[in-house]
């Protein structure tokens, strides 16, 4: 709970009650120093009728308010106890004079137009992220997000002495709101919650096809931060082979863009020539892959989350990311895809080498896929020493004969051996052979 201090009331008290009011409620100290001293009030109930007096003159709608009198070492100090509601309080006859909110320790005065909106829809912009549950907040939940605050390259003001603000922390993102006596989760913190339902996929797959051998399955739950972070650990060993971090930018789109009252999950999938990314979900009405190529007005899905990816240095919150996409991919013919939906969007990363090849020839060749074929056999071999062409049709994803064209080579070149008859034959590491 938020608690301030004042020796005495004063003609400028009704701002700190209108800021605990417009934020999650808290209590001020009349009578006590800052530095916690107590040095109680000569005539208490005159103090008490100046506090009530000044509310119902200076603040609009009068604030829910409790005067205690409080006794401590023979001197007497009053509570001024602030509970938070969904009103919006401001200076009397005024539509935002003194628009006052607490956001943990510090009070803001909300001067633009910008400011006073955005606080404006945090009120009553319920049919999305604001909308409350029927969760109660518990602080142990929150232990996912806890850390990777604490660990994130950040400076931002909100997210200091957060093990003490936990509550304050939280309720400023709108992750959780005061209801009935208590906090509840809002729709925003039901996904960021350790508990949340949300869910996650990467695969890897040796081929350039789902129909190739899969070498990797992982399914992520809980918090969609903690997601982002588990996902981007397991893509290090293949993000120097993509555009300086454009995969980090795509996964996080994926999650802060996406549709979260539509059943499904977002999904990586690695193949031997490319990253795909899809979200649940579709574009905003009135927005098209060709109007944000074209610099179109910025519209986000979850301004809110999108807000907290900011202050964790996840994404620049330029707005720009599709756009980034496409410019990172300016110097070759192979270009990354984007594709719209129903019900989901999906981004095509082409590898960086890639890329590289068929710019540098002007055309398509084979050359790069053939490459990525042999590594995807040979991968496969060191792990199970011998494979039939069936079993490199799997992994491939490929026809027959195109198995049969490519270890024939690979056969040329000394790097696999043949054993056995043609219906029967198997392949081997051609250094395996020779050391048995």
């Amino acid at each position: 709970m938020n608690i301030e201090y004042k020796d005495k009331v004063t003609n400028k008290l009704y701002r700190e009650v209108i800021a605990f009011a417009n934020g999650t409620g808290g209590i001020i100290k009349i009578g006590m120093s800052d530095e916690k001293n107590i040095l109680g009030l000569e005539n208490p109930l005159a103090e008490e009728n100046a506090v009530y007096d000044q509310l119902s003159k200076m603040v609009e709608p009068l604030p829910l308010v409790e005067i205690i009198q409080e006794h401590i070492d023979g001197k007497v100090i009053l509570e001024v106890r602030v509970t938070a509601t969904e009103h919006v309080y401001r200076q009397r006859d005024t539509l935002f004079g003194d628009l006052y909110v607490r956001y943990g320790s510090k009070k803001q005065l909300l001067k633009t137009a910008d400011e006073v909106h955005g606080f404006l829809r945090l009120r009553y912009l319920d049919e999305s992220e604001n909308a409350l549950t029927n969760t109660t907040f518990r602080a142990k939940d929150f232990s996912g997000l806890f850390d990777i605050i604490q660990n994130a390259n950040t400076t931002t003001d909100r997210f200091k002495n957060m093990q003490e603000n936990l509550e304050d922390v939280l309720a400023s993102y709108s992750i959780i709101r005061w209801n009935n006596g208590e906090f509840v989760l809002t729709r925003l913190g039901s996904w960021l919650a350790d508990s949340s339902h949300t869910r996650s996929v990467l695969l890897q797959y040796s081929g350039d096809r789902s129909t190739s051998f899969c070498q990797q399955v992982s399914d992520f739950s809980g918090s969609i931060v903690t997601q982002v972070s588990r996902i981007m650990t397991m893509l290090q060993t293949v993000q120097s082979l993509y555009p300086k971090e454009l995969v980090q930018q795509s996964v996080v789109n994926a999650f802060v863009h996406r549709d979260y009252s539509i059943e499904g999950d977002v999904s990586v999938i690695i193949f031997a020539n490319r990253m795909e990314i899809a979200s649940p979900g579709t574009l905003i009405k009135g927005l098209s892959i060709e109007s944000i190529k074209k610099g179109a007005r910025i519209v986000r899905r979850n301004p809110l989350l999108h807000a907290l990816f900011v202050d964790l240095g996840l994404t620049d919150g330029r707005g720009d990311g599709i756009r980034q996409i496409i410019d990172s991919y300016s110097d070759g013919d192979e270009k990354p895809k984007i594709s719209v939906q129903k019900d989901s969007i999906s981004v095509r990363l082409p590898r960086k080498e890639q890329v590289e090849k068929v710019s540098n020839n002007n055309q398509r060749t084979s050359t790069h896929q053939e490459m990525t074929h042999e590594d995807a056999i040979m991968s496969y071999l060191l792990e199970h020493k011998h494979a039939k062409n069936v079993d490199l049709q799997k992994i491939l994803g490929v026809s027959p004969s195109r198995v049969t064209q490519i270890v024939r080579d690979m056969v040329t070149k000394n790097q696999l051996v043949a054993i056995g008859e043609r219906k029967g034959r198997i392949y081997t590491l051609a250094n395996t052979k020779q050391e048995e």
